[in-house]
């Protein structure tokens, strides 16, 4: 199946069953408002931070490109579900072959989200306009200048959908879910540490499977 279809449509499903089917009118079974556009800049802000851009501050740091990729998996959440409650995905399976550059452009990368705020940030403060398609390309294009490929955006994108699923499943709205686990060394961990642990052991899993894994390994 397509990659990009096959996560549109776990997107649905994992948006029906957090905040009703009501979502898609843009507000929550609790009635509370929703903006995708600015968990989408908000979390382009996010990304930013990782690349040490204040001159005051970790001078000879390096940026922290792993949490880049997972801000970009966070970011494709929130354009998949814009995307869903605007009414049209399909126009996002074009990018499904785009390629990675070969190396990593933190300048550049800083301009496309600086871009990508920009442009997210004045749609939801202007209704007449619709950011989408703008969005969706400079979010692809960013990816392509992280060095990731769709095949690396959908494992990524698997994992965090099944632990949010799985978290849901589990009482994170109630505040009873268990964050902490143990890897398989007995270290206590976050969650999401041993979610990618278990499907960089297993790169074949379905979500199905990742999911069943992620309740053995459960603290109990």
């Amino acid at each position: 199946m397509n990659k990009i279809k096959q996560m549109f449509e776990l997107q649905q499903k994992l948006n029906d069953a957090t905040n009703g089917l009501i979502w898609t009118e843009g507000a929550t079974k609790e009635g509370r408002q929703i903006s995708w556009l600015r968990c989408i800049y908000m979390e382009a802000a996010e990304a930013i931070d990782s690349f040490n851009w204040k001159h005051w501050k970790n001078i000879e740091g390096q940026p922290d490109l792993d949490n880049a990729k997972v801000e970009l998996v966070d970011i494709w959440h929130f354009i998949m579900s814009e995307a869903i409650h605007f009414g049209d995905t399909q126009f996002a399976e074009a990018y499904e072959g785009m390629q990675a550059d070969r190396e990593i452009n933190p300048e550049m990368m800083i301009e496309i989200l600086e871009k990508l705020i920009a442009v997210a940030a004045t749609a939801n403060v202007d209704k007449s306009q619709n950011g989408l398609y703008e969005i969706t390309g400079l979010f692809f294009k960013a990816l392509a200048t992280m060095g990731m490929d769709v095949p690396e955006l959908y494992t990524r994108y698997i994992v965090k959908n099944q632990l949010n699923t799985f978290r849901q499943d589990h009482g994170y709205k109630d505040g009873s879910y268990i964050k902490m686990w143990s890897d398989s060394k007995g270290n206590s961990v976050e969650d999401n540490v041993v979610a990618f642990n278990i499907m960089d052991e297993n790169p074949e899993f379905s979500p199905e499977e990742l999911y069943q894994k992620l309740e053995e390994s459960y603290p109990q």
